[in-house]
Parts: structure tokens; C-alpha cells; sequence
């Protein structure tokens, strides 16, 4: 079976295409394909030269082969090509995973939901470094997923179920991994201009390359557009850069910059009016690593880490009128809005992570390792409000791969992690976890059978541990981490050497101790917590593989967020020519109640083509809400969040 396939996802399945469609024509290709994944890669291979590898299954590049859990691979080049450049428009389209703007708009802070879980359970890594924080809460991890782009990287890996065993706290939904791009070959670069409906401008240079022993990748950016609604305007300036430098053919070091500067204009809704400057929103990624080729079987790699984020959040009421249309003491309200609410947080994180593989022989691989992280959290607001913190934690993990024969692989982990806060309301205590998984194949078939069990948890972070006197939340330093039981089953079945793939897989996480807000105060549930639902992809490529048609679905039976119960994604791709491509997405998500209020259920259609003028120049039209579908992703607090009207945009690429 042909393990092949080049498309905007791969998840979990051995489903490919032929080889020949994997050119730089077929980066378009919008497709949907589980992968598995085992066997180690060597550390002197880098895993964006390896299409069909994952690393976030194993914190290691592993070919695509065996691994219970659920992975999907998104390749960031292919989704470029389609226009898709926003990390939360990439996510859309995983099975099992719901990424909405809260505001509607772009720029505006993002929700990430893996299996009904909510932001809080997912834990999201960039190059090597945590950037989801166990101390700082919500915010900024929403802010950061509504202003990243896809600048500067070369692919997004999402890991789904309880995780805590590989990455520790947070990973009770899933993971989120960010993988900064490599130089590879001869000094390259390219241009590319975009302008469209909204006022919208957006424009990124690029380039890369390598020598003997050196290789760059640098990217700079900038997105800038009003949106559809009133006073509702983003811009972002972002960056993203990556060194790697080859000492010798055993060791090598590198280096990851990356960051952005946004400031988002909440949009005129309800009864609230923000004003100009309403969210700004900046961060800074830097990484070292050192990777050491020991002997022929260990092999050992060494992260340093600093991210350092920050938001400031204003908000402005109106000037209510005074007196009566007509009294000569009239007064509209034209006075400019004044402030009545703001805040300003922070958190500056440092990481030390050292990774451990050693292939005792081709049937078994451990991976171990040990974890620092130390971050500082600063909250303070317009009432008196003030959060300083500090947590500190330490762990150390060890993952073990069994290839037991060729078909048939298991793995398992352990993880103990301990954590230490400074004041009174703080959390000082270890959490131990672990995780089993399983993949059986049947070549005959070309069947895969699949399944995980593992243990998940979250630690409480300082708003829950420390309350808000400004607005009436008392502290609660008696909080339990929250903890939970993840399993998974699924089975994978390809049809005629890969042209028809079908996935299904049923999913369940039970959680203890879930934290929740009384009102006056954050308390630990009594009892346990469910979620539980199906995710299923399917796909198909007809007229000699010119025509690709992929479809996901998601059920969730149980959910602990009020997010849709059904939702689904089409994906539509063909290859007019060796020039032409264009393609069509359709989204669908059903009925919910984000906010408190019941919202309806809508799908929104976008198209795209791209044609090739010759080998340095393209040109890329697409239209977002082809069918300008009135919908909101949010209604709460008085204020309702359309999402954008239709829109059309246009760009060119120029390469050399």
C-alpha cells in the first residue's frame, strides 16, 4: 500500500494517493487521509525533509506506520496554495476538532475545542516550547491562537486524547504542535501581494536556502483589513526565522525566532461600543536547541526556551445624551468614547526540555527525557485588580515503542511532574500519569485497527486559585487538578491500492474534579464528567486522480463546552491542468448555544483557484461565504458576533 498521499491534512490511516501527484502541483490538494506512525527516525534527519513522518506522536520524527493514537498533519505549504494562512482557519477541517473566532471577525480571539473540551485542555507547542501556560488561564492562549499565521512554518500536528504522559498538564483534549520551516537547497525567496473585499491588504516576503553546513528560513509578514462591521479593524505585523548550523554529521544547533504585534478594534455589537485600539496583542518565541547524534542507537537533543506574551484590553462606553433633540443644551453623545473597563496581562515563560531516544534494535525504542518550566504571571486592571505569580515545574517521562511484528506495534509511557507556586493560593503538589496504545494492520486488506487509553490532567491556574475580589471571587487554594480517562477505537480501511479511504473512530474522556465558576468562587465538581463522540473522514480520487473529494464528520454524544453536536467539512480539488488548480471548501456546523443564547446551524462554501504563469509567477483568486450566509459564532452579554459577509481577494506570488 502507497503511504504517499501530499494534502492539506493527513491523519491517522494509511489511505494515499500515487506518487505522481506528489509535486508542488498537488499542493493544493485538499484531502483528508489518516496516518499512523512508529518507527524512529534518526536525529540526523530533519523532519520537515520527511512528508510522511509525524513528530508529535512520539516527541520525535516517526514515519508514518503504527500508532494508536489519534494524529493529524497538516502541511503548511499545501494549505498556503489553497489560501488558507490563519492557524485557526487551518484547524477547521480535523476531525474531532472545533476552532471558532469568538468575535467572528478576523483577528479577533479564537476558541480551540479538541473532542468537546475547551482551550484550557489543550496543550499547544511551538518549535519544542510549551506555549499554553498551566498558570496564566484563558486569554491569552485565545488571543494567540486568533492572531498566528502560518508564516515561517512548514507543518501543524494535532495529537487528539489524553496526552499527559508525553507533554504533561493541559493535554486532556489533545495537543497542538507548531513546527518552525528548514532551508533547504540553493537561495530561494518570493513575494506575495493580496488585496481584497474589507479593505483588506496582506502582503509576505520570504526566503531560504543552505551551504555545507549552514541553513535559513526567514519570513516576514503583514495582514491588515477593516472587516465588515463597524469600527471592527486588524492589523498584524509578524516574523518568523529559523538558523540551523551542522557542526559535524552528528551534531548540529539551530535557532527559532518568532513572534507578532496585532492590535484588534472589537467591533460596535448590542449595547456595548469598543473603541478604537480595543485589543493589543504581541508575543515573542526564541528557542535554542543542540541535537547529538551519541553513538549509533542514542541519540539526544537539548531546548531552551523564551516566550514572552502580552494583552492590553480597553473598553469604552459611549457619551449618553443629554437633554432632548431641539433644547439649544442638546447633546448627542459626540464626545469620545470613555474607557470603563481596562486591563493589561502578561506572562513571561522560560523552558528547558532534553529529549532522549535510544533504538536498542529494530523492535524497540525508548524515549525519555526531563522538563523545566518557570513562568511569571502579571495580571493587573482598571478596578484595583493585581495577579503576580510565579509557578515552577519540573517532570521527567520515558515512552517506549514495541514493534512487536511488522503489523502489529505498541506503546506505552509514564510521566511524573511536580509543581511549585509562591504565595498562600498556590498549588504545590506532583501529578503522576500514563498512557497505552496499539495499531494492528492487516495488509491483505489494507485494514487498520487502532486504540489508546491514557490518563490527562490540568492543573488550576491562578484565577481559580486566587479568585477576583474586583468583582467578587473569592480565593480557593483547596482546588484538586482536574484528571481524566481517555480511550479511543478506531478502524481504517482503504479501497483499490489507496484511491478510496474510509476512517472511523469512537472516543470517550472521563474527567474528575472539572473546575467550574459558582459565581463567587472556582470549586471542583463533585462526581465525574463525560464526553464522548465519533469522528469519521472519508475519501475518494477519481479521473485518474485529477479529482479529489475528501469529506470529515464529527458527532459528539456528550460535550463539556456548548459547542455544535454535528459538524462537518467538504473538501472539492482538481487539477484542470499543470498550471490550473482550483478547489472548493464547505464547513458546516450545527445548532448551538455559545454564550447562553441558542445560535442556528449554517455552512459556509469558500472557492479558490490558482494558475501558474510560468515558473516564478502565480496568481491566486478565492471568495470566502461564496453564498454571504448570515451567521454568528458567539451571542453573550447583550452582544451578538457575525461572522464576515462574503468576500473576494486576489493575489500574485512571485518566486526566484
Amino acid at each position: 500500500m502507497n503511504n504517499k498521499t501530499y494534502a492539506l491534512h493527513k491523519s491517522a490511516t494509511k489511505s494515499a494517493l500515487p506518487a505522481r501527484l506528489n509535486d508542488r502541483v498537488s499542493g493544493s490538494l485538499i484531502a483528508l487521509c489518516l496516518v499512523s506512525v512508529s518507527t524512529v527516525v534518526s536525529a540526523e534527519q530533519d523532519p520537515a525533509k520527511l512528508p510522511d513522518t509525524t513528530i508529535i506522536a512520539n516527541r520525535t520524527a516517526t514515519p508514518l506506520s503504527q500508532v494508536g493514537s489519534s494524529v493529524s498533519v497538516l502541511d503548511v505549504d499545501f494549505l498556503s496554495e489553497a489560501g488558507i494562512r490563519s492557524l485557526d482557519q487551518a484547524l477547521k477541517f480535523v476531525p474531532g476538532v472545533t476552532s471558532d473566532s469568538v468575535g467572528g471577525q478576523k483577528g479577533s480571539s479564537s476558541d480551540l475545542y479538541i473532542r468537546g473540551l475547551r482551550t484550557t485542555h489543550t496543550h499547544m507547542v511551538v518549535d519544542g516550547m510549551r506555549i499554553s501556560d498551566t498558570n496564566s488561564g484563558l486569554v491569552l492562549s485565545k488571543q494567540f491562537l486568533g492572531s498566528s499565521n502560518l508564516s515561517g512554518l512548514s507543518r501543524v500536528e494535532i495529537l487528539r486524547g489524553p496526552q499527559g504522559a508525553l507533554y504533561g498538564g493541559d493535554s486532556i483534549g489533545g495537543v497542538l504542535g507548531l513546527y518552525s520551516k528548514k532551508g533547504e537547497g540553493d537561495h530561494s525567496g518570493s513575494v506575495h501581494v493580496e488585496a481584497g473585499s474589507f479593505n483588506t491588504w496582506s502582503s509576505s516576503i520570504a526566503a531560504q536556502g543552505s551551504s555545507e553546513s549552514l541553513s535559513y528560513s526567514i519570513s516576514l509578514g503583514h495582514d491588515l483589513t477593516d472587516n465588515d462591521l463597524p469600527h471592527n479593524s486588524f492589523e498584524m505585523k509578524s516574523y518568523s526565522i529559523r538558523l540551523d548550523y551542522e557542526l559535524n554529521n552528528r551534531l548540529r544547533m539551530g535557532l527559532t525566532l518568532r513572534g507578532a504585534d496585532s492590535t484588534y478594534e472589537g467591533p460596535q455589537t448590542g449595547p456595548f461600543y469598543s473603541g478604537p485600539d480595543d485589543s493589543d496583542f504581541r508575543y515573542n518565541l526564541t528557542t535554542l536547541f543542540a541535537e547529538h547524534q551519541i553513538n549509533d542507537i542514542w541519540s539526544s537533543k537539548l531546548t531552551l526556551g523564551i516566550f514572552d506574551q502580552e494583552s492590553e484590553f480597553v473598553s469604552r462606553a459611549p457619551t449618553p445624551p443629554f437633554g432632548a433633540p431641539g433644547d439649544s443644551f442638546y447633546d448627542p453623545g459626540s464626545q469620545p468614547p470613555t474607557i470603563s473597563y481596562a486591563n493589561d496581562e502578561s506572562l513571561t515563560k522560560y523552558g528547558a526540555y532534553w529529549d532522549n531516544t535510544i533504538k536498542w534494535n529494530s523492535q524497540h525504542t525508548t524515549i525519555a527525557g526531563l522538563v523545566y518550566e518557570k513562568s511569571d504571571y502579571l495580571f493587573t486592571d482598571s478596578f484595583g485588580g493585581n495577579d503576580n505569580r510565579e509557578r515552577k515545574q519540573k517532570g521527567l517521562y520515558t515512552n517506549h515503542i514495541w514493534n512487536v511484528t511488522d503489523q502489529w506495534n505498541v506503546s506505552g509511557g509514564l510521566r511524573w511532574e511536580d509543581y511549585s507556586d509562591d504565595g498562600s493560593n498556590g498549588f504545590n503538589d506532583g501529578v503522576f500519569t500514563w498512557r497505552l496504545a496499539s495499531a494492528y494492520s492487516l495488509d491483505k486488506t489494507d485494514t487498520t485497527f487502532r486504540g489508546s487509553l491514557g490518563h490527562g490532567f490540568r492543573i488550576p491556574n491562578s484565577s481559580e486559585l486566587n479568585g477576583n475580589p474586583t468583582f467578587g471571587i473569592a480565593a480557593n487554594s483547596d482546588l484538586d487538578p482536574v484528571e481524566s480517562l481517555g480511550w479511543d477505537l478506531g478502524i481504517e480501511q482503504a479501497f483499490c491500492d489507496g484511491q478510496y479511504t474510509l476512517a472511523v473512530t469512537y472516543f470517550g474522556n472521563r474527567l474528575e474534579n472539572a473546575i467550574i465558576s459558582t459565581g463567587s468562587q472556582y470549586t471542583n465538581t463533585p462526581g465525574t464528567s463525560e464526553t464522548s463522540g465519533i469522528e469519521a473522514s472519508a475519501e475518494a480520487n477519481f479521473l485518474n486522480e485529477r479529482l479529489n473529494i475528501a469529506l470529515t464528520y464529527t458527532w459528539l454524544d456528550r460535550s463539556l463546552v456548548d459547542i455544535p453536536e454535528n459538524t462537518a467539512g467538504l473538501r472539492i480539488y482538481g487539477r484542470i491542468s499543470e498550471r490550473i488548480q482550483a478547489g472548493l471548501t464547505v464547513s458546516y456546523l450545527d445548532q448551538r448555544s455559545y454564550g447562553g443564547n441558542s445560535l442556528p446551524s449554517y455552512y459556509i462554501v469558500n472557492l479558490y483557484g490558482n494558475y501558474k504563469i510560468n515558473d516564478n509567477v502565480s496568481l491566486n483568486l478565492r471568495a470566502e461565504n461564496l453564498l454571504d450566509k448570515n451567521y454568528e459564532y458567539y451571542n453573550g452579554f447583550g452582544s451578538a458576533y457575525p461572522g464576515r459577509g462574503r468576500g473576494i481577494f486576489g493575489g500574485v506570488t512571485i518566486e526566484w
